[in-house]
């Protein structure tokens, strides 16, 4: 049974329609919904969002933001979102490769803390380029 899912970052409204699954990456640590679900708001980790519709798997970085779950839809408004087609796997390999030189530098307890995130985000998005690979989990983002 398909349960409303609206994704809403900053720039654009990515999904709302009908699914059977999602799941996400809440601060205090990942979470699955099916329809029915019982009602909650988590704060949202970077992290993978995946959602199931029907056979089709789509799989999603989400940067941060708040995800509210009640038994027949869910909310999930985010700071960044990017499609796992859309990650640029050399551009997040660079960004990892820098934030992890600079950590190894003398540096400001601010520029270690964003360095950290840096390199938590850019770390985040290229397992999931590396997931899309595997047959694990493919990832299809084929949207209609």
């Amino acid at each position: 049974m398909a349960f409303m899912l609206t994704l809403v970052s900053q720039e654009r409204e990515l999904i709302s329609e009908e699914v059977d699954f999602v799941k996400a990456k809440g601060v205090d640590g990942e979470f699955g919904v099916l329809t029915g679900h019982s009602p909650f708001i988590s704060l949202l980790d970077p992290g993978e969002l995946v959602v199931r519709k029907g056979a089709a798997l789509y799989s999603y970085y989400v940067s941060g933001g708040v995800a509210e779950v009640l038994p027949k839809s869910v909310i999930i408004l985010a700071n960044t979102v990017e499609r796992a087609d859309e990650i640029d796997e050399q551009l997040a390999r660079r960004a990892r490769e820098n934030a992890e030189e600079a950590l190894k530098r003398p540096i400001s307890e601010i520029e270690r803390r964003t360095y950290l995130l840096e390199l938590k985000r850019e770390s985040v998005r290229l397992s999931i380029v590396a997931r899309r690979r595997s047959s694990r989990h493919p990832g299809q983002v084929t949207e209609e």
